[in-house]
């Protein structure tokens, strides 16, 4: 699958419990429809964000700008350290992101391999100041040539 290419997200949920955001690098990520707006991303078993997705919870996605590679990192990372980009409240996205999509989870669908499907309507979309996206390919982090 390396020679997919893909945009980078970052996935995060806020813990209802704490208040703490868990998040996670994802560049399993597609529409599913326009009408109504819906995407799947794919989260495997070690996904920090992944035992705090639920069915009618929020998530948010982040489509991360190609000046965006150290949260790729940093959320890539299973135990994230140092400052974090997230809002005090509400549904947490990257400010500047590409796009922010704020979501609700519709279904989580187990795969043989033990990642899980999560598909999410999107309610609300916040795009960023620069629309070209981070993209992963051949196992590194790239971005659009100019022109």
């Amino acid at each position: 699958m390396a020679r997919w290419a893909s945009t980078v997200t970052v996935v995060a949920v806020r813990d209802e419990e704490d208040g703490k955001v868990r998040a996670t690098t994802a560049t399993s990520f597609a529409p599913v429809s326009a009408e109504p707006p819906e995407v799947v991303v794919s989260l495997n078993p070690s996904a920090q964000a992944l035992p705090f997705v639920e069915e009618g919870g929020e998530v948010g996605i982040s489509l991360l700008s190609e000046d965006q590679g150290r949260w790729a990192t940093v959320f890539a990372d299973p135990v994230p350290v140092g400052p974090t980009p997230w809002r005090e409240q509400g549904v947490p996205v990257i400010p500047d992101a590409s796009a922010a999509l704020e979501c609700r989870v519709r279904a989580i669908h187990a795969t043989e391999g033990g990642s899980r499907l999560v598909v999410v309507r999107v309610e609300e979309i916040e795009l960023g100041p620069s629309d070209r996206p981070l993209l992963f390919w051949a196992r590194e982090y790239r971005t659009l040539p100019d022109g």
